[in-house]
């Protein structure tokens, strides 16, 4: 009896002596707040973005044409898809990158963080052909 509560009181002890201790480091996390600042700045940008898209030209319904319209609304497209893959990588940074990460984690089929890099490819290749026809290319 007194051998099986030895053991089993120095066995509990291995992975303290294993690990030295480094695990009270790491029982303390530091919990940042989203910087608002950063939600801001994204919404201004994306507003001033669907702006000048807007007064210079691109209209919903209406084929894109050669002109800075094109060009505004493609840069605008492009953006929202560095949102995404921002958000992937930052996803506790601002508001705005933790909602993008619920529509990926709850509002897609499949759901899950990966399809935040799917958007991202996506947008970057809509946004590419609006920006190929603002400039003229195509």
């Amino acid at each position: 009896m007194q051998f099986r509560f030895a053991v089993h009181v120095l066995w509990s002890r291995v992975p303290e002596l294993w690990t030295l201790g480094a695990l009270a480091p790491m029982a303390q996390t530091t919990h940042s707040r989203p910087n608002l600042l950063l939600d801001f700045i994204i919404v201004i940008t994306a507003a001033a973005l669907v702006f000048l898209a807007s007064q210079f030209g691109l209209e919903s319904g209406h084929p894109a044409t050669k002109g800075a319209g094109a060009v505004y609304g493609g840069l605008y497209i492009v953006y929202l898809g560095v949102l995404f893959l921002l958000s992937y990588f930052f996803c506790r940074a601002c508001y705005v990158f933790t909602f993008l990460q619920f529509v990926c984690t709850s509002c897609s089929c499949p759901r899950g963080r990966h399809m935040a890099l799917f958007y991202f490819f996506l947008s970057l290749v809509i946004g590419s052909c609006l920006l190929l026809i603002g400039f003229g290319v195509i």
